[in-house]
């Protein structure tokens, strides 16, 4: 009986499918929208089903809600110098890294390699640089999850790191390992993956790069590059596709349109992202511990500062409760590979924002400007709601605390 496997509107391109097969049956692809998809051939398929089971998107286990039973949010930042400057915010998993390698463990993380993002397995402390960062490319993790299987059957620790899809992937994937207590999953607050394509043809069309670095310069969302010298440029006055198109919301996978894993509590064991509401001249992360394993890692790192937060956060990063975009639907997303297959690149320059050569871009842009704020009002709307009630359930607990505590007196 042939498997029934996530379509494009719920496929995530986590992989753990692929790698769940043994008979090769699934394998990845690229997507004309410049996304990563799974490909079948029934012809190797012995019917065993495993990939329906592990696949987070369609297997019907909840990875995250928003009803508080065990998460607490810190807001934690690095004390090293070093790893702290790399960061695009607090730097804690770069800490969270060291910590992992320096105990004989392995850290699973991102890395830009000719101009593409994938994940690599390392117990190489030269390797943290270049994990750090945000990268907004969706990560290919061919080969990842036999790798970390690999490291618990030699009882390794291996940290992961990746968004929440990702993280899906991996719980699911290493359930029942019998060295499950090895594996620490962290999940990124995630705002949707854009399309590969942006990048691509970015990087066809601007010739003085030869490599695309990095998205962000700690808190100012800025492309930079290698230029042919090999010199580091920050294009910080100039309306990139990459960005741009990211900042859209118009060429995200479908599944990031509607995403299942966003939540305050998550079966991952640690999940982490930006702060962005500081009153120190530093930058900070937020980090929301899940389990007793994800609250000792973060106690045990000697170079992060951290305190406990409310939940009130949520105002300055939506995204960690709020999947919906909205966008799927809109014909700038339905049309986008035939957009990037017949348009020149000063068109889809000027289709997402980075450019207006005549009335009729800057009609779109306007058009896109006004969707765009009235989405926010009604995500506006839900986001007080939710964050009202993360504050009650809060203050239910601390009440019922106290009750206890004066009952047990």
């Amino acid at each position: 009986m042939i498997p029934h496997l996530a379509n494009q509107y719920l496929c995530t391109g986590c992989l753990a499918c692929v790698d769940s097969c043994g008979q090769a049956a699934l394998t990845k692809k690229n997507g004309e929208d410049g996304h990563i998809y799974v490909c079948y051939d029934e012809t190797l398929c012995v019917g065993c089903h495993r990939c329906e089971k592990i696949c987070p998107a369609i297997n019907g286990e909840r990875y995250a809600s928003n009803e508080i039973n065990d998460s607490q949010a810190y807001v934690a930042y690095c004390t090293e110098e070093t790893l702290y400057e790399r960061s695009t915010s607090g730097g804690v998993f770069a800490a969270l890294a060291r910590h992992i390698i320096s105990h004989g463990g392995y850290v699973c993380g991102v890395v830009m390699e000719d101009n593409t993002a994938h994940h690599i397995v390392t117990s190489k402390l030269e390797d943290i640089p270049r994990m750090q960062g945000s990268k907004y490319i969706q990560s290919d993790m061919s080969g990842i999850y036999k790798r970390i299987a690999q490291l618990l059957k030699e009882e390794r620790k291996v940290l992961f790191c990746g968004m929440g899809c990702q993280a899906a992937g991996v719980c699911s994937f290493f359930k029942n390992n019998r060295n499950r207590q090895n594996l620490y999953v962290v999940d990124m607050i995630c705002g949707g993956v854009p399309s590969s394509l942006l990048v691509k043809k970015f990087m066809e069309n601007e010739k003085e790069y030869s490599s695309l670095v990095g998205f962000r310069n700690k808190g100012e969302y800025v492309l930079s590059c290698l230029n042919r010298n090999g010199n580091l440029v920050y294009l910080s006055n100039k309306r990139t596709l990459p960005l741009m198109g990211f900042f859209s919301d118009l060429t995200k996978r479908y599944s990031c349109g509607n995403c299942q894993f966003v939540g305050i509590e998550r079966l991952s064991d640690m999940t982490i992202g930006d702060y962005w509401g500081s009153k120190i001249d530093r930058q900070e992360s937020v980090a929301i511990v899940h389990s007793e394993k994800g609250k000792a890692l973060l106690k045990e790192l000697d170079d992060v500062k951290s305190y406990p937060i409310d939940w009130r956060f949520v105002n300055d990063n939506y995204r960690c409760v709020i999947g919906k975009s909205y966008n799927n639907r809109r014909l700038q997303r339905k049309i986008m590979p035939w957009l990037f297959s017949h348009l020149s690149y000063a068109s889809l320059c000027g289709l997402y924002g980075c450019t207006f050569q005549n009335p009729f871009l800057t009609m779109i842009f306007v058009y896109n400007r006004v969707v765009s704020k009235i989405q926010r009002f009604f995500i506006q709307r839900r986001k007080k709601i939710i964050v009202n009630r993360l504050q009650q359930n809060q203050f239910n607990k601390k009440l019922s605390a106290m009750s206890n505590y004066n009952g047990g007196g």
